[in-house]
């Protein structure tokens, strides 16, 4: 079900490290591989904040500011997830999300966004997404999604 978020993401304090249900560190798995959450905002204040955030919680994070950026990179087989904005140049997050699975290279993805009206729910909803998130966005929600999403991507890449 939806989150519902009510603070926007700033920086965590650097002495905290999230951790999942397991307790383990966010940053690695148990084979040691690095947990990454691949960012798309076009919002030019929200993108560096997320990431403060991500790196914050020991993750690593890279960042896009369209999702041709996304596309044209390497995107990881295992332990990541996106994180992405549904309004987009180029395309929407939702169409990105699709472009990514017909390539053979989709992840779990949280989609965030700052409406919240009936055709943006009804547009997120053809993505499956792990969580959507509306702006402002709360950090402990944020965290815990990105957890629960890295959880469901220590395989290969979703066709979903």
């Amino acid at each position: 079900m939806p989150s519902k978020a009510r603070r926007s993401p700033g920086p965590a304090a650097p002495a905290t490290k999230h951790r999942g249900a397991a307790g383990r560190k966010a940053s690695s798995t148990a084979g040691g591989a690095a947990r990454t959450v691949l960012v798309v905002d076009d919002d030019p204040s929200v993108l560096p904040a997320l990431a403060r955030l991500i790196r914050a919680a020991g993750l690593k994070v890279a960042t896009f500011d369209r999702p041709s950026a996304l596309l044209a990179s390497e995107v990881p087989a295992t332990n990541a997830c996106m994180l992405v904005d549904v309004h987009l140049p180029e395309m929407s997050g939702i169409q990105l999300c699709e472009a990514l699975v017909r390539s053979g290279r989709g992840l779990p993805a949280i989609i965030i966004t700052g409406r919240n009206d009936v055709e943006t729910r009804r547009v997120i909803a053809r993505a499956y997404p792990v969580a959507t998130l509306f702006k402002p966005i709360d950090e402990r929600t944020l965290l815990e999604a990105i957890d629960r999403a890295l959880d469901i991507s220590k395989g290969s890449h979703t066709d979903s």
